[in-house]
Order: structure tokens, then sequence, then C-alpha cells
């Protein structure tokens, strides 16, 4: 029964945070000129629902045409003609899954550090450049001139070996790039806050100083790199394995996600089932009592530091190999780690919150970007999200109300009616 309790108080607080927050738009929306109840179905349907999706029953069961021109009922998230919005959602949620568990970690061992976006941005450039120069340094050792006529063996060693070199750099760059704030706060007592903030921006003019000069592939109008060799590139499942599978047409996902997964569960095994983890974990707690326990706070700091760098750098990884395949003017400022910072803390820094709270996310920015395509304002849809996140923070005071309602209908229900001088109850 306790399990059941816990579980239902865990969904109502969200779901409690989402009304709220749709409710609190509602004045924009009206502002807008639009009737929020249209609006708001229009978003969860283009961010969460099936083709077509109207209402928001329809986000649960649909009816289709069949060939026949019969009316069927489907269940919505499996339903997938033409492509499923989900597979969309978990595609762009990868990353953010990624760089929520990088925040995560950073924060279990008491370091506020919100890096993420630049180490992100390192790992990204990492692999932009090694998944087109480590091929063709191959072919040149191999002595093929094209590609196309490489022997097939060559390719399928390529295949496992030139994702798997890129992907390991791009997690080197991205510890190594957070590792030096953690450092010179270990060291120096320099804030990290302060620190990851400065190097976020540096990132983001170096890789935009990378994109426009040295790695600039060609004169197009924006610039942007060479595009990844086809061996260093992580096959999506509509161009593999599920090729014939209609819910995954339409979107990138692909290999990755099943990586982001991993790395939750090594995450979560590091956090609660390994001696390195408690440390970390006591050294946020009480940092002082954990060195009077021996704990060396000091080294458990750098190695969060070094793991939450590493993690951040693999999300920039995934999104260059498995979906971008190609760095483009602009995706420095894509703000995949804030969106990550943000996650993790809406998800109180939870493994299990993250990934159900960054597909929520994910979902939600989709929505919001496809309002436009109804004559509804795109800022429309991110002042919704803004406010639901708003909500989504004060899940600590939603409760505590909560608790005192529950407390109060309690203790009225516990007060003996008053009874009159005539035998009637007051």
């Amino acid at each position: 029964m306790k399990i059941v309790r816990r579980a239902v108080d865990s969904l109502s607080i969200p779901l409690i945070a989402i009304v709220l927050g749709l409710a609190a738009s509602s004045v924009f929306v009206i502002l807008a000129g639009a009737q929020p109840i249209d609006t708001y179905q229009r978003l969860f349907c283009e961010g969460f629902g099936p083709n077509p999706c109207n209402t928001f029953g329809d986000l649960l069961f649909t009816q289709v045409e069949t060939e026949e021109g019969a009316l069927q009922t489907v269940f919505s998230p499996a339903y997938g003609a033409g492509g499923s919005r989900i597979a969309l959602v978990l595609e762009q949620a990868t990353p953010l899954i990624l760089t929520a568990l990088s925040a995560a970690v950073a924060f279990q061992a008491g370091m506020f550090s919100i890096g993420m976006d630049g180490q992100f941005l390192m790992g990204a450039i990492t692999v932009a450049f090694l998944g087109y120069a480590i091929p063709d340094q191959i072919y040149l050792l191999a002595g093929v001139t094209d590609p196309e006529t490489a022997p097939q063996a060559l390719l399928t060693v390529m295949h496992l070996v030139v994702p798997a070199i890129c992907i390991a750099a791009a997690m080197l760059v991205g510890a190594i790039y957070s590792w030096i704030p953690g450092y010179i706060k270990i060291k120096l007592n320099v804030n990290e806050l302060i620190s990851t903030i400065i190097f976020n921006a540096i990132a983001i003019q170096l890789v935009g100083w990378l994109i426009n000069f040295p790695l600039r592939s060609d004169l197009n109008n924006i610039a942007r790199t060479r595009r990844i060799d086809d061996t260093a590139w992580l096959i999506p499942f509509n161009r593999g394995i599920f090729a014939d599978v209609e819910w995954f047409s339409g979107a990138r996902l692909g290999v990755g996600f099943l990586i982001a997964l991993l790395a939750a569960f090594l995450v979560w095994f590091y956090l609660k089932r390994t001696t390195a983890g408690y440390e970390q974990r006591m050294t946020r707690g009480s940092s002082l009592f954990a060195r009077f326990g021996g704990i060396p706070t000091g080294r458990a700091a750098l190695r969060a530091m070094l793991i939450s760098g590493a993690l951040s750098g693999l999300a920039g990884a995934i999104a260059i190999l498995g979906v971008e395949r190609r760095v483009v003017d602009g995706f420095q400022a894509s703000g995949v780690g804030f969106d990550g910072v943000l996650v993790a803390i809406l998800s109180k820094e939870s493994i299990i919150g993250i990934l159900l709270f960054a597909p929520f996310y994910a979902g939600l920015n989709l929505g919001a970007t496809n309002l436009q395509f109804g004559n509804l304002p795109r800022q429309l849809g991110g002042i919704i999200i803004s406010f639901i996140v708003l909500f989504s923070a004060m899940e600590d005071f939603i409760r505590s109300r909560l608790s005192a309602l529950w407390k109060r209908r309690a203790l009225l229900g516990r007060t003996p009616a008053v009874t009159k001088q005539d035998g009637t109850a007051a």
C-alpha cells in the first residue's frame, strides 16, 4: 500500500505542476488571440501525438483509416505509420539524458558545475574532425583512393573501430575540459560556477572560430565542417536493423539512445553501489565531516568532474556521429548543456527522473517549435514551457501545501460533533 501511495504521490506532483503551468500560460495564449484548450491540444499533439492527432484523447488512443476505408482504434504511442513523434522525441532526448547525468554526477559531489554546454561542444567538434580525419588516414595507409571501392572487410572493421575511437576521444576532451575548473576549485578555491561559465564562453568562441576557419569545408553561405565518413556514422535504426519499421521513419534515433540508457545505469551503479560513489555523496553532504572520516574529498570532487565532463563529451559525440554528421555554424548556440542542467535540477538528480523528464522536456520543445505551423507564434510555446518548468521547480511548495490540506482534512474528520441541548448534532 505504501508503494502505491508513494507512486501516486510521485506522479501527482508533476501533473499538478503541469496543470498550474498551463493555467498560468492561458493569459498569454489569450493575448495572442488563441484559445487555450486548442493551443494546448496542439502543443501536446505536435510533441507526443500520432498522425493524425487533434485532441488530448488522441495521445493515448486514436482512430485511423485502414486501406479498406474502415476506421480502426489504435494505441497511439505504438502507432507510427509514416513515423512516430515519440521516436523523434527520444532522438532529441538522448543528448539531454547524457548532459543531465553529467550535471547530476557533478552536483552529487557538491560541485555546482554548469559547464556541460562547453564540454558538449568540445566533444562535438572533436568527433566532427576525427570523423573524417581518421578514415582518411586509414584509406591512405590501405592504398584506397576511392572509399566506394574499399574492401568490405576493411569497411566492417572501420565501422567498429572509428566510432569507438571518436567517442573515446570526445569523452577524454570533455573530461579534461571539466577537470580544469575542478582543479582550480580544489587548489585555488575558485568558484566552480563562475569558472564553468567562463569555460562555456571560451568553448563557444573556439568552436565558432574552428568552424569558420581551420575546419571549414567549403564556401557555403553558412560555415560548416566537412561531413564525417560513413564508417564513423552511427547509422540510425530507420536505415539499419529497423529499416522496414515505419515507427522509426523520420527520426534519426539509433544506437546513441541505447548508449545513453547504458550510461544512466552505469551512473546509478557508480553512485549507489560503489565506494567511490559513496565518497562522492558524502563529500556533498558535509565535506568537513567526510574529511574527518578519512574520505579524500578533493580527489572525490575531481573524479566527479572528470566523469561529468566525459558524459557531456559523449553527448556531443553522439549528437554528431548519430544525428548531425557535421558541425554547422550556429550549433554552438544549441544550449543542450544548459537544458541538461535544467533537467537534472528538476528531476532532483534522480536517474529515473532524468530518464522520464528528458523525453518530456524534449517533447515540449518539439511541440512548441511546431506551434508556428498552426499560425501561432513559436515564442508562445517557449512561454508555456517556462511556466511548466517554473511550477515543476516549486515541487516542495506544492507538496507542503497538499500535505497541509490533507492534515486539515484528517483533523476535521476526527473532530467530534457538538451536541445541542435538544439532542441534535450541531
